[in-house]
């Protein structure tokens, strides 16, 4: 394989793993619909996540801009603000509903462990690629 191909294929791979949690996302629709649980729960789950990502996107856009010990503080802030913002909505949308919170409480948790850990296996990766200490 060229140097190229190598590079592009390590980037799709990268570009797979850092958005699995899209995949997961929308892969489960059908499985909600098959078993007869709540879309509302699955929507408002997908809902809340992706304003999740949205916010992280934007949040990291902001603290590039920052010096290094303000945007480590800033980064680390909305990465544990965010998920206990997000359940809190939840648990507010889907209060009246035990099985449509419990749905979605259960996607919400499992759409953003498997950001976070995607982010961190993504992270590790580039840091070797680039010759820092992973």
């Amino acid at each position: 394989m060229t140097a190229t191909a190598t590079s592009s294929a390590s980037t799709a791979g990268r570009l797979v793993v850092h958005n699995l949690d899209a995949v997961i996302a929308l892969a489960t629709l059908p499985v909600f619909a098959a078993l007869g649980w709540p879309l509302e729960g699955w929507f408002w789950a997908v809902a809340l996540w992706a304003a999740n990502r949205y916010l992280q996107v934007r949040i990291e856009r902001r603290a590039q801009r920052l010096d290094a010990l303000k945007a480590m503080g800033v980064m680390t802030a909305s990465m544990m603000l965010r998920p206990w913002i997000g359940m809190a909505a939840l648990f507010l949308i889907t209060r009246h509903d035990s099985d449509t919170a419990l749905a979605a409480v259960g996607l919400f948790m499992v759409l953003v462990t498997v950001d976070i850990v995607t982010r961190v296996v993504v992270g590790r990766a580039a840091g070797r690629q680039i010759g820092g200490a992973a």
